[in-house]
């Protein structure tokens, strides 16, 4: 503030608030002392990490008033838009939290779950050898709701369905942390019989925005989050085009979110959900600054933009497009037990001629029959990887 001569009396509402810069991951690893309030008593905060879709660890501090008091309630208002209702049969699967370490706590915790009637399911453990026994406690459960990755649920639903193992219905199907693939919202409406609901957020932000019945877009939870769209110069965006999301959280005073940049990107909508609950709107589809494309000359093409999903056998769930090079990319692919004589060459020369459109040049692509795909620090599977260092994305060089 002192750099840019803006003064405390200058931020007066939400426009002011693009007098000041971004507020990045780097900044919070390199400045995590100053950012924390000299005027909250370190009894009222709670440690945090996050591992970030990029995998990259980020330790944070909330206070116990956004965690217990705010938070929950934005949890539990968006979990109600669903249908479902607190004292449901409810199955998450996230990434675990802090484990208690003495029988007493065990025993609470175990009590509370019980109390909750909630079943727990690390996404870490979300592997095949697991994935019997984490059908058939679904099975046992019965849930009213899930809360998970969509690559963690559309992996076990596609285990269930090759099997023929019928799972009870599902009306509250709850996905965040990844984007949503099509093929996954076919399959998981095929085996659980609901079409699921997105919702946004994050460790360090908590629940930011989620939809409702009319499934029109992401309700942006108003009351507590300034929500901005900003090109790469930082300038507003206009609802319906993409750009990188900055959003301010007003209650956590103890280290203060003030235009976080998560590493998100989406768009605002014009729209007006007909729900009538009249607050604003993001698009579903919610990516990642890092899930772009870069080619020769510094071309950049969204990931999702290639749908390489249609390239593959319709029961194939599991895939991963990584970037080793400017025009060097490989393609892992999980098959289905039921694609042993799929003609894998002809998916080859699609991925190619579909990355060769995008960038109006010849990369090189290759695929990978794989038996998995690697889980990241946070328990996702990112159907996109690059491993570009920071100057070749941005240059192409």
């Amino acid at each position: 503030m002192d750099r840019r001569g803006i003064r405390l009396e200058d931020i007066v509402d939400a426009e002011s608030l693009r007098k000041l810069p971004p507020l990045t991951k780097g900044d919070i690893r390199a400045n995590f002392d100053d950012l924390l309030a000299r005027d909250v008593p370190s009894g009222q905060l709670r440690s945090g990490w996050s591992g970030g879709t990029a995998g990259e660890r980020l330790n944070f501090r909330s206070t116990r008033q956004e965690r217990f008091s705010y938070a929950y309630a934005r949890w539990l208002l968006t979990f109600e838009w669903t249908g479902a209702r607190l004292g449901d049969p409810h199955v998450s699967i996230r990434q675990a939290s802090a484990r208690p370490r003495s029988p007493h706590e065990r025993l609470l915790y175990d009590l509370s779950l019980r109390l909750q009637r909630l079943t727990k399911i690390d996404t870490m453990q979300v592997t095949e050898e697991n994935l019997a026994g984490l059908v058939t406690a679904i099975r046992r459960a019965r849930p009213k709701s899930v809360f998970s990755y969509p690559s963690a649920l559309a992996l076990i639903a596609s285990y269930a369905r090759d099997r023929g193992l019928a799972c009870p219905p599902i009306p509250a199907l709850c996905l965040g942390g990844e984007r949503l693939l099509e093929r996954q919202r076919a399959l998981l409406r095929e085996v659980f019989g609901s079409d699921p609901y997105v919702r946004y957020g994050s460790n360090e932000l908590h629940e930011v925005a989620g939809q409702c019945a009319e499934r029109a877009g992401l309700h942006i939870l108003a009351g507590d989050f300034i929500l901005e769209v900003v090109d790469h110069e930082g300038r507003p965006l206009p609802p319906g085009t993409r750009g990188r999301l900055l959003i301010t959280s007003l209650h956590n005073y103890g280290m203060p979110f003030i235009r976080y940049e998560n590493g998100d990107t989406g768009a605002l909508m014009q729209d007006v959900c007909p729900c009538g609950r009249g607050l604003p709107l993001l698009s579903p589809l919610i990516g990642r600054t890092s899930e772009y494309l870069v080619f020769t000359g510094g071309r950049c093409v969204e990931a999702a933009e290639l749908d390489i999903g249609n390239l593959l056998p319709p029961r194939v769930v599991q895939y991963q497009l990584v970037q080793e090079g400017i025009d060097h990319f490989v393609l892992s692919v999980v098959p289905a037990g039921t694609d042993a004589g799929y003609p894998w060459d002809s998916t080859v020369n699609s991925v190619s001629a579909a990355l060769a459109s995008a960038s109006n040049s010849r990369p090189h692509g290759e695929l990978r029959l794989v038996d998995s795909i690697a889980m990241n620090l946070s328990g996702k599977r990112l159907s996109f990887v690059s491993h570009l260092e920071p100057h070749a994305r941005r240059t192409g060089a």
